[in-house]
This record gives structure tokens, C-alpha cells and sequence, in this order.
């Protein structure tokens, strides 16, 4: 008899804790792109491409109090400052002293690039504007601004961060550190700029993409990339990369700590187990891949703005592992035999019994190469292309012409009837040409339009192959964490079964039905 694997329940042995973080989407938003999100106390300020939303009730209602439409262009960030909401868009920076009404334009720079306001920070009194055009401060609360002086106030900067007086600006040619008067770059984002950069310090420098922003945490600096974290102890002097462990994207566009280090990335959100040193996807209610921005509130709840609308997490807990065994459909329970002997186990034992309940299924390479299969874009496609076209030259261009001499098919007649007109004879020929261009051999025309879809093709595999790879094992961290950390009310195990049931589907989307195909869903 088959049984079909509904739930993972019992307790049976105690091992490494793991993240419970349960994400409830955010209602009555009419967009579903957020952008931005800043919480100050129970008012809750998010914004869209071009609108501002409010919430002075815990995000139980909403009100759109700034909407950047024509001349004020897009909002790049939103800061809450002393209660009162700045904002920065393509067409200068604007501020509300209670953050609802009574905006003011503060700041519109010289030039389209000036203009362009794209991050906020403050610091001793001080406010500091990074734009497209370089780096402008202000020491009377926005009354007047000065530009920044040398390569900073020349440079498209993203982010700002201080630390113990040192600022940090994070630009598209790296990040910079205040020093004295002058400006260090610390930081670049093109290995190519290494050798010609005396500020280089060490290989960690480097990165082959941008800085999307930067957090200062107890003397620690960290930067989020688009190839991962990375950190630094000495206020900037030296990086080191930060595991990357467990986050199903190197990109990475917030960074945030409260009581966990939280990432905001393209594939969702992810918090950093110190125990076991790796992230864990916090996936379990977030119908959202790419999370442009996270913020925390004063009762350890996590706000996240994605790209299907915006979230909010239950209070994270860490529970600690308490068994395992499995529930079938007609409520039995039935505890394999080497998990009832876990406790004598020691925990690689553990972790081998608990990874043997899947063994049954496909592997990820299984299901990779099924999607590969199914989406047409394995390599050896382009292979038969290049070969095919190699051998072209070998086959001649045929062409087959037929003429027809009708000059004097009809003609009058020059004997003795001269008025009469006569038919005459139907004069065909036909002929066959046969052309080679031997210089074909050695390159033809066919390779470079090869060339360009060979690209477009690998960029299109990589596509399939992340998204694979991201939701099998989401799927399988879901299914662990339901064996070793079972729910305890129905809703919450429906929940978890439902979710894997469409992470199921969407293997199955992705290989043409190959995973539900497989025998892996059920055990005699």
C-alpha cells in the first residue's frame, strides 16, 4: 500500500536550532512593487516607484501622503529623521515635518545628475545628500547646502554610512572613507581599476559588482554587493568576504541587524545562524522573490518591501530541534527504525538518518538536467549548430533555369499565304548550376549569429538553473524543517503542506512534469 508523506510530527532527539519566521503580506497597498520601507514607532512610511504610503496604525491602514508624478520624477529612498520624512527623488530632495503634509523641496542641485538624490544620512549635526552629481552637506538642517570638494563631489554616490566620524560613500567606482579633508577609496567595485589603485590593501577590496548599500553595526562595517557581503573591522582598512553560505543570490541589496542579521536579496530574505555559520531563506508566507529593503520596529518585527508587495514577520524565534517521524494519510504514525535510535547517535549520525528519509528523491542534478531538457538549452545544441555549419560549405548552392524561345511561335506566313498566322514550333531549354564557396571552410557568416544565441542561451540556462536550484532546496529546508520542527496547530501544518506542494509544482513547471513523475513523492 502507498502511502502519500502529508507531515513530519513526534519528538525523537535534540540537535542545532533553526529560524520559525512567518511573513504576513500587508494589505490594503493598491501597488504591489514596493520599493522602500522606514518604520518609526507604529508609523510605518513605504514607498512604490513614484508614491508615498503611510500607516499611523501599524500598517492596518494606508494613505498615500507624497505622490512623485511629472517634473518630481522617481523616489529612490525614503528616511525618517526626528519625525519627520525626507525623501529623495530624481528631482531633488523633499521634506515633512510630520510626514503628511506640507512637503517642501529642500535640495534641487544644478543639472540633471545634481538633482538626482539617492541617498540620506545624518550624522553630528550634520546632513548628508549623496546624487548623481557627488556629495552635498548641510549643517543648518537644509537651509543651504554646500557641494563637497575633490573626486567626491564628482561621482554618482548610492549610500552613506558613518563611523566614529569617519563617513563612508558608496559610488559606482567603489566605496570612499573620509580622511581629513581628503577622500580614500577602500574599496572598488573592478578588479581592472587593482593594479592602478595605490589604495588597494588587499584582494578582499574588490569586487566585480556595485555597492548597493551599507550598515554600521558595533564598529562593523558591512557591504552588500551584487557578488555577496563583506565586512570589515578596522573601519574600513581591510575587507574580508563574509559567508555566503545558504542565500540562494549573491546579490544583495540590504543588510539589517536586530537580534539576527538579516539580507535582503533577489531571491528573498534571509537570516545568518551563527551556530551553524549559514543563512536560512525565510520563506514561509512570502509569495516574493527580489526584496529591495528591510527595517525593524520597536516590537523585533521585520518589514520587507518586494516586489509583490510588502511584508511583515512574526516576532523570529529559534526553536530548538525536538524529533522527528512521519504521519501518513490515514493518521498512523509510523517512526523509521534508525530515528527511534537517535539519541544514541552522535550528530553526524543524526544528520545522515535525517537526510537518508530523502534519499528516495531525485537529486538536484537530476532535476537540473530535466529542466535543461525540457527548456531545449543544453550546451550540445550549440555544438550540432557550430557542427552544421562547419559542414556547409561542403554542399553546393543548386540553381535550375528553364527558357522558352516564344519569338517565333507565332509568326506570319512568308510563303503563299502571307495574311494567314501560323504557330510555330515551342523551343525550350533548361539548365543546371552548381556553385561552391570553399572559403566557407574556414568561417562563414552562420558563426556569428551561433555566437550571439550561444549567449543569449547560457544567459537563458543560468536563469533556469538558479531558479531550480533556489526552489529545490527551499523545498527541501521546508521539509526538514517540518520533520524536525513540526507545527503544532492545523493551520500552520496546512500552511507548510500547501507550500510544498507549490514549490512541487513549480519543479514541475520547470521540467515538464519530471519531478511528480518520479516515484519520490510516495514510499511503500
Amino acid at each position: 500500500m502507498r502511502y502519500f508523506i502529508f507531515l513530519m510530527a513526534c519528538c525523537v532527539f535534540v540537535s542545532a536550532a533553526c529560524a520559525d519566521e512567518i511573513w504576513e503580506p500587508i494589505p490594503g497597498i493598491s501597488e504591489s512593487d514596493i520599493r522602500e520601507v522606514a518604520v518609526k514607532g507604529d508609523d510605518i512610511c513605504m514607498s512604490s516607484e513614484n508614491r508615498l504610503y503611510r500607516s499611523e496604525d501599524d500598517g492596518e491602514t494606508w494613505n498615500v501622503v507624497f505622490l512623485a508624478r511629472g517634473e518630481y520624477g522617481t523616489i529612490n529612498f525614503i528616511q525618517v529623521f526626528r519625525g519627520a520624512v525626507f525623501i529623495c527623488t530624481d528631482k531633488g530632495l523633499f521634506k515633512s515635518i510630520d510626514g503628511k503634509t506640507s512637503w517642501k523641496r529642500i535640495f534641487k542641485g544644478i543639472g540633471t545628475e545634481a538633482s538626482s538624490t539617492q541617498h540620506i544620512a545624518f550624522d553630528n549635526n550634520k546632513i548628508y545628500l549623496g546624487t548623481g552629481g557627488g556629495l552635498f552637506l548641510s549643517s543648518d538642517n537644509g537651509a543651504t547646502w554646500q557641494k563637497e570638494q575633490g573626486e567626491a563631489g564628482n561621482i554618482n554616490i548610492k549610500w552613506i554610512a558613518s563611523l566614529e566620524g569617519n563617513v563612508f560613500l558608496a559610488t559606482e567606482k567603489g566605496v570612499y572613507k573620509s580622511s581629513g579633508p581628503d577622500w580614500k577609496r577602500v574599496f572598488i567595485t573592478s578588479s581592472e581599476e587593482t593594479e592602478y589603485d595605490a589604495d588597494v590593501i588587499n584582494e578582499a577590496a574588490t569586487a566585480s559588482k556595485l555597492v548597493n548599500s551599507i550598515y554600521v553595526k558595533d564598529k562593523k562595517i558591512f557591504l552588500a554587493t551584487d557578488s555577496g557581503i563583506f565586512t570589515s573591522d578596522d573601519k574600513g582598512e581591510s575587507w574580508q568576504n563574509f559567508t555566503s553560505a545558504g542565500l540562494g543570490s549573491e546579490k544583495i541589496n540590504r543588510i539589517l541587524f536586530k537580534d539576527n542579521l538579516y539580507a535582503a536579496t533577489d531571491s528573498g530574505v534571509f537570516i545568518f545562524n551563527d551556530k551553524d555559520e549559514i543563512w536560512q531563506a525565510l520563506y514561509k508566507g512570502m509569495d516574493a522573490s527580489r526584496t529591495s529593503s528591510i527595517a525593524a520596529d520597536n516590537k523585533n518585527r521585520i518589514w520587507a518591501a518586494t516586489d509583490k508587495g510588502l511584508y511583515r514577520s512574526t516576532k523570529g524565534r529559534l526553536l530548538a530541534v525536538q524529533g522527528a517521524a512521519t504521519t501518513i494519510m490515514d493518521g498512523s504514525v509510523a517512526a523509521p527504525s534508525y530515528l527511534s535510535r537517535a539519541k544514541s547517535r552522535d550528530g553526524a549520525e543524526q544528520e545522515k538518518d535525517i537526510l537518508r528519509l530523502f534519499a528516495h528523491e531525485p537529486s538536484i542534478r537530476e532535476v537540473q538536467e530535466a529542466a535543461i531538457e525540457y527548456a531545449e538549452v543544453h550546451p550540445d545544441k550549440i555544438k550540432q549548430w557550430r557542427s552544421a555549419a562547419g559542414k556547409k560549405a561542403l554542399l553546393p548552392d543548386v540553381s535550375v533555369g528553364v527558357d522558352r524561345y516564344v519569338t517565333d511561335y507565332w509568326h506570319w506566313d512568308a510563303g503563299q499565304n502571307p495574311d494567314v498566322l501560323q504557330k510555330g514550333d515551342d523551343a525550350i531549354s533548361w539548365d543546371v548550376t552548381m556553385s561552391w564557396d570553399l572559403g566557407e571552410l574556414i568561417w562563414n557568416n552562420d558563426q556569428t549569429s551561433i555566437d550571439t544565441r550561444s549567449r543569449l542561451m547560457v544567459q537563458l540556462r543560468d536563469d533556469i538553473l538558479d531558479e531550480v536550484t533556489r526552489t529545490y532546496f527551499e523545498r527541501r529546508r521546508l521539509q526538514i524543517e517540518t520533520l524536525i520542527s513540526p507545527p503544532s496547530g492545523l493551520k500552520e501544518r496546512m500552511e507548510r503542506q500547501l507550500r510544498i506542494a507549490e514549490l512541487t509544482a513549480d519543479l514541475d513547471a520547470l521540467t515538464g512534469g519530471h519531478f511528480s513523475n518520479q516515484p519520490h513523492l510516495y514510499s511503500k
